[in-house]
């Protein structure tokens, strides 16, 4: 495993998407993070592979929503002079 410091949003990200799936924007009003902030961590965390798309449907407006969770098998969290996520990496 590979350790890696994340910011505070990442990690409120994290954890929000730990307890059950949601939507970027879902994550955007429950923090108040600007939604472009939001989609740019959640897609930096998906880069680790370490939160994935558990859902995507399409609306009856024709809006595609994709719900994010985290990957629990994948990560470590270790609190040592300051918190550190390990991941095991993609590949």
């Amino acid at each position: 495993m590979e350790p890696i410091h994340l910011d505070d949003m990442c990690w409120r990200i994290l954890k929000t998407l730990s307890h059950t799936p949601k939507t970027p924007q879902m994550v955007s009003r429950i923090h108040g993070i600007p939604i472009a902030e939001c989609w740019n961590r959640i897609r930096f965390l998906e880069g680790l592979d370490i939160i994935q798309v558990v859902l995507t449907f399409v609306t009856s407006e024709g809006k595609v929503l994709s719900f994010y969770q985290t990957m629990p098998e994948k990560l470590s969290i270790i609190y040592e002079d300051r918190p550190a996520v390990y991941f095991t990496p993609a590949g």
